[in-house]
């Protein structure tokens, strides 16, 4: 398939970076969300009026859950026909042939040696900070989590796992390693790139105490350094892959 053998090195238009953005479940989830809810409280005065704002989002969180679920797998796709209309050199950078493809397109063996001990060390490392930081702040949950949670008491195992481990990961590394770290024509990222990437990240998924903010940037800096380590964004793919396989699996297994 042509977007796996990889486009010609180029600068990503911002045109280009704005339709990405746009099409992204980020800002989908927003605008429709939005939409649905403005739309409830006007086809519905009598029933809002009598409730609390509480009593109102919880009349609203079934829609707003499946809206969450429904953006991030449909961005999947229009990410990736957008890639392939516009020739954006966000897949396989490194433009490997398939015999040097090892497991995944645009990782080679090279690649692998070094997610191989890159991987499990910062993920321990990582976890270790957060448990500590749990341990010393009360205020520990966070609200990304929780929303998390809720969905997955809500909503069927299949569309749960086809969010969190498949389109998530896809959409989100495409966004905040592929039209940051990559968007000049070359195959190096700035560590420059790489701070604007792991803040934006951490600020996306909404952390209200220490402990979150630590959780989310330092996923969004362990993730930015293996692209940019690799100089592939499918290295930061492959690990919030497995960082959210691991969470899924865990969240599951204690509901």
């Amino acid at each position: 398939m042509k977007l796996f053998e990889g486009y010609p090195l180029r600068k990503i238009l911002k045109r280009e970076q704005a339709l990405m953005w746009g099409l992204s479940s980020i800002v989908l989830q927003l605008i429709l969300g939005f939409s649905l809810s403005i739309l409830f409280v006007i086809a519905n005065p009598e029933i809002v009026m009598n409730l609390s704002s509480d009593e109102l989002s919880e009349v609203l969180m079934p829609m707003l859950n499946t809206v969450s679920i429904v953006t991030t797998i449909i961005s999947l796709p229009l990410l990736t026909i957008v890639i392939i209309w516009r020739k954006i050199p966000l897949v396989n950078r490194k433009r490997l042939k398939q015999n040097r493809w090892f497991h995944v397109p645009g990782l080679n063996k090279q690649d692998w040696k070094f997610l191989a001990w890159y991987i499990p060390v910062t993920f321990v490392l990582h976890r270790a900070g957060s448990i500590l930081l749990s341990v010393i702040f009360e205020d520990n949950q966070a609200v990304n989590q929780e929303a998390i949670e809720d969905l997955a008491g809500a909503m069927p195992i299949w569309a749960m796992f086809l969010m969190v481990v498949i389109a998530a990961p896809i959409v989100e590394e495409w966004l905040f390693r592929g039209l940051i770290l990559f968007r000049k024509p070359t195959l190096e990222a700035s560590w420059i790139a790489v701070g604007v990437s792991t803040v934006l990240f951490g600020l996306i998924h909404s952390p209200t105490n220490i402990p979150s903010a630590f959780s989310y940037l330092g996923m969004g800096l362990m993730f930015a350094y293996a692209a940019k380590r690799t100089k592939t964004v499918e290295a930061a793919i492959v690990y919030h892959m497995l960082n959210n396989l691991i969470a899924f699996v865990a969240m599951y297994a204690f509901l």
